[in-house]
């Protein structure tokens, strides 16, 4: 919930020659936002006549404006700040694509001649960007680890290189590296906090950002900081995360007296310079000549803003904090300011964001559900639909109207509920098989019971532990 006062309301009114917004104090309540919380009147700014204010034909000259797409734009102004207090550069997900779009145009980019190398954390709910970046740049070869941590290697990189297309001109490459480790930020402002469906309560995201500094508080920065290639075989790419970041954190003079004050936002951050500084290192090893490709590296970090219960009234918005955009053209570097390009409007975003997904902009104000307006002078934000196939606030919400509705049929109707099939004295029992495959019949082993005699006299190095 938050307050508006009546100076920073006002900069919301369209202004009308010789009349002056006056607006009432309300508040706006996400679960609610479509009633009209608030109310603006148009007042004459000359003296009142002789008619107390009365028009020629005796009405009143105040006229109440509709308060309704006031409203919208003032909740989204505002959860916009609440992003910008962690994030100061974070803009709505499609503003930035955008603007990206346009940006590496100018430099030569575009889907159709350039292949899109996108990292990001395994967690679902990073889905939303990936598809969205699919719909600019065709298809995105993915490097994803935990927490975003880069653990494909050279050879990776590479894989994704070589389906790039190549210009028949100049036989060049076009690449476009995409970076963002993610963290939410519901809608009350909880740092962390997402719920997903199905599951009470909420979750975290990033769950592994977050469990790796609670780790690198406990055991130290010392401790964490092995030898790079070493890491846990159970658990390769966490604890590689973990020895990523507590490198970084000792190169930037941290050290454990600054631990108990880091909070996830810091070590998201920390992330993600930690893996731009891997992704470059991994792109120097694999572009070695200006006359082999272009590229573009963009990095930042991704935020979900959802609301706090999965299916409640409140819009998902999803931001973009970018912190390096730069390209590189025949071995020059530019770096780019996305800020400095307009955002677009309401209506732009939706016809892009409805064409793109289903080619039909006929249907681009169908959807009553959706949220898409300007968040004061610095975005545009349109709400998304999380990445759940299964499950959707609309299809839960109709879940429970229908199961409503089925439970007072069964009241009306007089129903005696019985189990059809109970488990498993039905087809369940008929498909049970016996394993092909022994127990003994696999290949991993554990250092600590690791036999040379048993691999045919291979030593520990010749072993890939999973």
């Amino acid at each position: 919930m938050f307050a508006l006062s009546d100076t920073s309301f006002r900069s919301l009114l369209n202004k009308q020659q010789g009349t002056l917004p006056i607006v009432s104090k309300g508040y706006c309540n996400a679960p609610k936002a479509r009633k009209s919380y608030l109310v603006a009147q148009q007042v004459q700014t000359a003296p009142p006549s002789a008619n107390n204010g009365a028009s020629a034909g005796g009405q009143p000259l105040i006229a109440r404006q509709k308060p309704d797409l006031y409203a919208e734009q003032a909740y989204l102004t505002a959860r916009a700040r609440r992003i910008a207090k962690h994030f100061p550069t974070a803009i709505g997900v499609d503003d930035f694509l955008n603007r990206l779009e346009v940006a590496l145009f100018a430099y030569g980019f575009t889907g159709d001649n350039s292949i899109a190398m996108s990292n990001m954390c395994r967690d679902e709910i990073t889905g939303i960007l990936k598809t969205k970046l699919d719909i600019v740049f065709g298809s995105s070869f993915n490097t994803n680890g935990l927490g975003g941590v880069l653990t494909c290697g050279v050879t990776g990189v590479k894989a994704g290189l070589s389906h790039s297309p190549i210009s028949a001109g100049s036989g060049k490459e076009r690449y476009v590296f995409l970076s963002f480790p993610h963290i939410s930020v519901d809608a009350m402002g909880t740092i962390g906090a997402i719920s997903r469906p199905g599951r009470p309560g909420q979750s975290c995201a990033c769950g592994a950002l977050n469990a790796a500094l609670a780790d690198i508080k406990a055991t130290g920065l010392k401790a964490n900081c092995k030898r790079p290639g070493e890491h846990e075989a159970l658990d390769p790419e966490y604890s590689i995360l973990k020895q990523r970041l507590a490198r970084r954190m000792r190169h930037d003079g941290l050290t454990d007296a600054d631990l108990p004050n880091m909070d996830l936002v810091a070590i998201t951050k920390i992330a993600e310079s930690t893996i731009l500084d891997d992704l470059e290192y991994l792109i120097s090893h694999t572009i070695t000549s200006p006359s082999q490709a272009d590229y573009a590296v963009i990095s930042g970090v991704q935020i979900h803003s959802w609301g706090q219960s999965f299916d409640n009234q409140s819009p998902n918005l999803e931001f973009i904090a970018p912190s390096t955009v730069y390209t590189v053209i025949a071995g020059e570097r530019t770096y780019l300011n996305l800020s400095s390009i307009p955002q677009l409007t309401p209506r732009q975003i939706r016809v892009l964001s409805s064409s793109a997904a289903s080619q039909e902009v006929s249907k681009v104000d169908s959807n009553l559900d959706e949220v898409c307006g300007s968040a004061g002078d610095t975005t545009t934000l349109r709400s998304v639909e999380p990445p759940y196939s299964y499950s959707s606030k609309e299809s839960r919400r109709a879940a429970r109207k229908r199961a409503s509705i089925f439970t007072e049929l069964i009241e009306e109707e007089k129903l005696e509920i019985s189990n059809a099939s109970p488990w498993p004295g039905g087809w369940q029992s008929r498909i049970s098989a016996k394993s092909h495959k022994l127990e003994s019949d696999n290949s991993c082993r554990s250092e600590a019971t690791f036999d040379e005699e048993d691999e045919g006299m291979l030593s520990a190095e010749d072993v890939f532990l999973a």
